[in-house]
């Protein structure tokens, strides 16, 4: 009964058995990644981050550190028959700490700061209401997107200009993707050029899949690190360090299960030689994590590395 249950593989060639194994566990390790929003779900992302700028003009140097951190929630507020999702982003709280250079420092917590520092005003004004309106298909597709000022009312963007979106949400392949699977997706932001007027660039960031596992409970995770840059290459020096913040690497984790990024991180680490003239450096080092939590979470400051 065991030879002729094994009959049918008796014509298999000497090198499919060796791939056999490896065919079966390339099988195993796909997914497909679809975002899996429900009517009334609201998804509570812990965002933190911390960044240091150093500014070197001949000799002098001057460093100034800005560390945050807030509870973002993204309420779905609708699902339609197609799946498009329409999400309204918030922030609940916010703790932001600057040392300025010199040694000065600002503190800001919206739920008990009064006044509110000059600097944070804007950041205050926004706390619990809707910023941005967005329609997501299931893959991650922004099908419209609209920011919003804290009256509500839409903010004037150029039909050019960059949409709102978030590192959370980021587009994905239509079919299951595997270990080493690549795609991109662009996007645009707006900086100011040598004549301080707005210019839009556009960027793209690079997927990678790293891994995919299973958890004991059955859940599964996909690793994957990306990377963004400069779609087009720029050569002027004050757009490359207003990019600068921009450009980063890192690793999200996606849980198919639940249909949503769980985790997120990036790192900054770059310099621009004459982003402040002739002569001049712009150092800069930072990285920022989110992570889905329980409504309730408070927010809390990285802790700097000594």
């Amino acid at each position: 009964m065991l030879q002729s249950s094994l009959s049918p593989f008796r014509s298999l060639s000497p090198l499919l058995w060796v791939l056999f194994p490896t065919l079966l566990l390339a099988q195993e390790e796909s997914a497909l990644l679809k975002y899996k929003f429900q009517p009334g779900q609201s998804l509570n992302y812990l965002v933190a981050s911390q960044m240091v700028a150093t500014t070197k003009v001949q000799n002098a140097e001057q460093d100034s550190t800005n560390q945050s951190s807030s509870i973002k929630e993204l309420k779905i507020v609708a699902v339609d028959q197609q799946g498009l999702a329409t999400i309204e982003s918030s922030v609940k709280r916010i703790l932001i700490k600057a040392t300025l250079p010199g040694g000065g420092q600002l503190d800001y917590d919206s739920s008990q700061t009064d006044p509110v520092p000059l600097p944070f005003r804007m950041a205050a004004e926004s706390i619990g209401k809707t910023t941005s309106r967005i329609t997501l298909s299931p893959d991650g597709r922004i099908i419209k997107a609209v920011a919003l000022q804290p009256d509500g009312t839409p903010v004037a963007i150029p039909a050019a200009g960059p949409t709102p979106r978030h590192d959370v949400l980021p587009s994905f392949p239509a079919s299951p993707v595997q270990r080493g699977s690549t795609w991109q997706e662009t996007f645009q932001v707006e900086v100011l050029g040598v004549d301080n007027q707005p210019r839009t660039v556009q960027l793209a960031r690079k997927f990678q899949v790293t891994s995919i596992s299973v958890t004991p409970n059955n859940q599964k995770l996909v690793q994957i690190g990306f990377v963004v840059e400069p779609a087009v290459p720029h050569s002027e020096p004050e757009i490359i360090s207003r990019l600068t913040p921009f450009l980063v690497t890192g690793e999200l984790t996606f849980d198919t299960s639940a249909g949503a990024v769980v985790a997120y991180q990036s790192e900054l680490n770059r310099e621009a030689v004459d982003a402040l003239g002739p002569g001049t450096l712009l150092r800069m080092s930072g990285k920022t994590l989110e992570k889905l939590v329980p409504p309730q979470t408070p927010p809390e400051l990285l802790k700097l590395e000594e």
